[in-house]
Formats: C-alpha cells, structure tokens, sequence
C-alpha cells in the first residue's frame, strides 16, 4: 500500500515560494509579506484534506533476500523507504556490539554531544564511558553520530562494506559511518537530511515513522539552520510526535498525513531515501549504524529547492557541512550555533 499525497504539484510549486522567501527573508518576514497568500493556502488545503479524510499509518515492507537489481529499481529509484530484513545478522557488528563491549573498547573517547532541539545551549563534553553508564541507568541520553570509524577504522571489518557501496546511487560522494546510541523511549524529533542513508539495527529495537518528502507543506519546518532540516515548535510542549499523536492546535492538518510506519530488529537494514522526513524512538537501550552518503543529482532530482538552498542559504553550507560531518556532525550545529571557534580553541589548548 502506497502513501497518498496530499497536495498537488501547483500546490507544491507554491509552498515552494513560501519556503523560498523565509530562507532569504527569515519566517517572520516572510510570513508577514505573504499573510494573506499563506491563509488562503492553508484554507484551501484544510477543506482538501478533510475531505479525503483522516490518514493512514502504513506497514513500511520488508524484504528478505531481495537482489540489488530489484532494490535499486524499486526503492532507490522511485525513492521509496524498504526493510532488508536480516540483510546484516551475520555481520560482526551485529554479533559483537554491545554498549559494554563499546565501554570496555572504546570507554576512554571523548565526545561531544549537541542539544539536537535546542543547539544554542552549550555543548556537553564526556567520555564514552560516561555515557554509556547514564544510559543503563536511565538519564535518557541519546547520543547521535558517533563518529566511530573516523577515530577507529578498524571496525569497518564489522560490516560488509562491499554491500553497502553496491546499493549507493550513482554519483556519490562523501560516505560516513555514524553510530546512534540511546535508551529506551528516547527519541529523535520528525526531520529530514539530503543524504541517503542504509541505517543497520545492531542491538535493541527502533520504531521509525515516515512521511513523504512532497507533504512538507504540512510539517512547514521553519527555514533549515542547517542541511539537517526538522518539524518546527508550534506550541510550547514542542514539535509534533508521530508516537504520540496530539492533532489540536497547529498540529491539526498532521491528522491527515499518510505515514509508513516500522520496527527495525538487530540484523535489519533500513533504506531511508534524500529528504524523506522521519522521525524514530527507541524500544529498550539502542545501537544503530548509519552509512551516509551525499549523490548531488539524486538530491537536486528529489527536491530541487531544498538541494539549491543546501549549497548556498543553510549555514554552515552543504560542502562545509560534510566536512565537518566527517569528523562529527555535531560539529554542524556546533557551526550554526557559533560555538565551533570556541570547541577549536578548547582542543588546541
């Protein structure tokens, strides 16, 4: 069963102006040069989509053993998210990693973990070692985009590399390894990336929500602060949570979003195409690997503001930003919240 989407092709060209102007205007600006366009777009698109009716939640597939040719014809291409069920149970990630064989290993690294909501706050340094004892005592820590086979490339033998680059897209640049790790309940907020990613479940259970990259009308993110976009704050419990839904207020036109919805398992690959907007909550202490990668035509085919507004608006832009992200991608927000000269500074001393 396919999402249905929610808006025409004119009524995406439209929005598109919308998100145009606030990235160069800024949203307050922007909203206020176009009050009364927006109201009569919002009007309309309610009056739509109650008439169609409430959406659905639907089972993202899953496939067991399917060959690359038809993976890349009917996911890569169409750009449709898959289950590769148990394509990664036999890798020695999936065997091995543990957050106590992660402590004993690698407890002494330190990291650098970034309020993901709220980025202005100052940054947080610890070891690993440290986080990992908070997670098993349930401090609700989720610590994303460890940068691990940046600092230790001896675990690329974990995976099967060779899979991974064969289901690339054409044109790619910039692949990176990052590791997830988090407690149960904890969650990552509704957001959307240009890379692609084949996220590999290692321990613990993750509950993933999608929602079409051509619905974005509906999530209405604020303008990028950087090449990570997400869902914005309308009210003051914050953005919207696809696990537990609450549709009064702002939230109101989210009823009627169709959604894939999906439980990864350790062994399991998931397939998350550019600018798919995603949300994820973790079912017990969680270790999740990202395998990233940056295809420019793939992007600018999928959504080609947002691949344009990448390159020259988000700060920092998408070739600094995957520089950065190389080394950790907490650094991005690290840049945009003006706190990377002082984190140099403290690393030089």
């Amino acid at each position: 069963m396919e999402i249905r989407l929610s808006l025409s092709f004119v009524q995406r060209l439209e929005y598109g102006c919308f998100q145009f102007l606030d990235h160069f205007a800024g949203r307050k600006r922007g909203v206020r040069f176009s009050s009364s366009r927006r109201i009569k777009f919002y009007k309309k698109l309610s009056k739509q989509l109650e008439t169609r009716g409430k959406g659905k939640i639907i089972p993202l597939e899953r496939r067991a053993n399917i060959s690359l040719e038809e993976f890349k014809k009917e996911y890569v291409a169409k750009r449709k998210p898959v289950v590769l069920e148990g394509a990664a149970k036999d890798w020695d990630s999936t065997k091995n990693w543990t957050l106590d064989y992660f402590k004993d290993l690698h407890g002494k690294d330190e990291i650098v973990m970034v309020d993901q909501i709220n980025i202005a706050d100052p940054y947080q340094k610890m070891t690993l070692a440290e986080l990992i004892d908070g997670i098993h005592k349930g401090t609700g820590k989720y610590y994303r985009f460890y940068p691990l086979l940046e600092r230790h490339p001896e675990h690329i033998l974990d995976f099967d590399y060779k899979w991974l680059q064969e289901r690339r897209t054409s044109f790619s640049v910039i692949d990176s390894f990052q590791v997830f790790m988090g407690g149960d309940q904890t969650i990552t907020n509704i957001h959307n990336a240009s890379q692609c990613n084949l996220f590999t479940q290692v321990e613990g259970e993750k509950e993933w929500r999608f929602y079409h990259y051509k619905d974005t009308a509906i999530i209405d993110p604020a303008p990028a602060r950087n090449v990570y976009r997400e869902a914005p704050y309308k009210t003051e419990k914050g953005p919207f949570d696809p696990f537990n839904p609450d549709f009064s207020g702002p939230y109101k036109l989210y009823e009627y979003l169709d959604s894939y919805s999906t439980v990864l398992k350790p062994g399991d690959v998931l397939w998350n195409p550019s600018y798919y907007w995603h949300a994820v909550k973790n079912h017990g202490n969680s270790i999740g690997v990202g395998y990233r990668w940056l295809p420019p035509a793939y992007c600018f085919s999928t959504a080609p503001l947002y691949a344009l507004l990448d390159c020259f608006v988000t700060n920092p832009p998408v070739w600094k930003a995957h520089k950065l992200s190389k080394k950790d991608v907490n650094l991005v927000q690290m840049a945009e919240s003006g706190q990377l000269k002082k984190y140099f500074k403290e690393e030089t001393k």
